[in-house]
């Protein structure tokens, strides 16, 4: 590594590092002044406490890493252009790309630290903080199920259940439709005006089976039907279904294959999943932004680079949000709703990139 590369990354990592721990304390106090009332209510131990944000860290540091990132461009690179060192390099025939190499690789990095924190540590870490602030510190028992509306579970061996309502305490299915299915293939079907559990085996009434085979469909009309080989139990469609980010990418694109297998719609779905490859990109595109930036203005404090680094993570979230928002009522195709703020962003950063290089 040059000794150019080795000062320029110098400054922007200690810029990075100082940054973060900074956005980082402001997020916890800001927390804490939230919930002080609720630990001091329930006499919350300090431990306790320092482990709930302990798990808290991972999802703060996917979202507040972008922000850490632009307000380190726009100073490490605004001082040296402060100083006319940045001119010096530029003058002397390195290209600002050259320049930005050192920056541009740890931009990388942390695309790579978001999508692996975000699909290993953010959806443990999450659980694990709403189980110690709810039970552990405010002492709350988890709400007793005793029915569960329009469910639809994916249960082991290429079956789909859908029903109306589920009695938990009853263990009994009203208007389910079982769908089984086989390299992709729908093989069975049984629809029923509910099903129970006998102990051993669920037993469906009132309905009709169906069997496809060689393009050809059968189907009988039964009164009761008992269905075995089935592995799920009563207990398993008493839990609710995980959310989109509570799952990682690879377990969110199987729930999604097996939901379009079954003809669900799964806009909302396929929505998330891009999302969870979009947003992590948006580490580079804010550092191509900030320093096409950064070299044209002479960053006189730090105010200005927070506040401009503020005011761009603040829009780039919101256009985020719509497009997510617009991606999960149907008005944008899933992929383009995902990466619309990576598309608007992205592409103003080139243009502004390109401009900047031929100064």
């Amino acid at each position: 590594m040059r000794i150019l590369d080795r000062y320029v990354l110098r400054e922007f990592l200690g810029y990075l590092v100082l940054g973060l721990a900074g956005i980082l304390a402001i997020f916890v106090v800001v927390d804490i002044f939230e919930k002080i009332d609720v630990f001091l209510d329930h006499h919350a131990p300090i431990g306790l406490i320092l482990g709930f944000y302990l798990y808290r860290m991972p999802e703060w540091l996917v979202q507040l890493l972008p922000i850490a990132l632009l307000l380190a461009t726009f100073l490490a690179l605004g001082q040296l252009n402060k100083f006319g060192e940045l001119t010096a390099m530029r003058a002397s025939g390195v290209s600002l790309v050259r320049l930005l190499g050192p920056v541009l690789a740890v931009a990388l990095a942390a695309v790579l630290l978001t999508v692996a924190v975000g699909e290993f540590a953010v959806p443990a870490a999450n659980r694990d903080r709403d189980l110690v602030f709810e039970q552990r510190i405010q002492g709350l028992r988890p709400a007793e199920v005793t029915e569960r509306a329009d469910v639809t579970y994916l249960g082991e061996g290429g079956r789909i259940f859908f029903m109306r309502l589920y009695l938990v305490s009853e263990k009994r299915m009203h208007e389910v439709s079982l769908q089984e299915f086989r390299g992709g293939q729908l093989v069975r079907r049984v629809d029923a005006a509910e099903a129970t559990w006998d102990g051993a085996r669920w037993v469906f009434s009132s309905g009709f089976l169906r069997t496809f085979q060689g393009g050809q469909e059968r189907a009988r009309v039964f009164d009761r039907l008992a269905v075995g080989g089935i592995a799920e139990r009563p207990e398993d469609f008493a839990k609710e279904n995980r959310k989109p980010d509570e799952m990682n990418f690879f377990e969110l694109l199987s729930y999604v294959g097996k939901l379009k297998a079954s003809g669900a719609r799964v806009a909302n779905y396929l929505v998330d999943l891009h999302l969870k490859l979009a947003f992590p990109l948006v580490n580079l595109i804010v550092v191509l932004i900030g320093a096409s930036v950064a070299t044209r203005l002479r960053m006189q404090s730090a105010a200005l680079g927070f506040g401009l680094s503020i005011a761009i993570s603040f829009l780039y979230y919101a256009l985020l949000r719509t497009g997510q928002a617009l991606g999960h009522s149907g008005a944008l195709p899933p992929t383009v709703a995902a990466w619309l703020g990576d598309l608007v962003f992205g592409g103003v950063a080139l243009v502004m990139m390109g401009l900047a290089q031929r100064r």
